[in-house]
């Protein structure tokens, strides 16, 4: 990705997303500009404290057949490599179309097959976990992800929000989580159907 090509649904920039922080408050735009009306909002854990016990019940959520897909980044792969961990985790263990051109293309256009990937699996919810080790382009357009598909996304961050991506979230209408009980709630055993608690209440 060039420095000034257009990074999510909002046009920025990755300049914008660099320089985005208090002091350019008065340039953000509100809440409601990427409100998802009659759905769950951008969903964001906190979990400070990097309790086991949060990975282990999202990682349990995983089913994609159910439309539930849980993403766990590799390690020091970088941005780019996100999306290739998302296609993995819809095919699940299952050959990907393509799958060399999705190894080889640039991070744009596998964020394309991603997107495709979600819609063509029915996929409602997304989770992504260890989010504290993503960039804030990357946060920027798993926010245009949620907004632009049927797809739920939450991320759990296992650490404290720092500012500015507390700063960046003021780009979408957006949930903070932060209790194991609401993590649960949120993610059902693989197996199980229907609506949590915490996506009703959000309706």
């Amino acid at each position: 990705m060039g420095l000034l090509d257009p990074i999510n649904a909002l046009g920025e920039i990755a300049v914008d997303v660099l320089a985005c922080g208090p002091a350019a408050s008065r340039r953000c735009p509100p809440r409601k500009t990427l409100r998802t009306t009659g759905r769950s909002p951008f969903t964001v854990v906190v979990d400070r404290a990097d309790d086991v016990r949060y990975t282990r019940t999202v990682l349990a959520a995983h089913h994609p057949t159910a439309g539930r897909v849980v993403i766990h980044p590799t390690v020091g792969g970088g941005d780019r490599l996100l999306w290739h961990d998302v296609l993995n985790a819809v095919a699940d263990g299952k050959p990907l179309r393509a799958p060399s051109c999705a190894a080889r293309g640039n991070a744009s256009a596998q964020e394309r097959s991603a997107h495709a990937a979600l819609k063509a699996a029915a996929v409602h919810r997304m989770t992504v976990l260890r989010a504290h080790r993503i960039g804030l382009g990357v946060w920027a357009d798993l926010m245009a992800l949620h907004h632009a598909t049927g797809t739920d996304v939450t991320v759990v961050h296992h650490a404290e929000l720092p500012v500015d991506l507390v700063h960046l979230l003021r780009h979408c209408h957006h949930r903070i989580l932060t209790t194991y009980t609401a993590v649960r709630a949120l993610h059902p055993p693989a197996g199980t159907s229907g609506e949590s608690w915490a996506d009703r209440r959000h309706r």
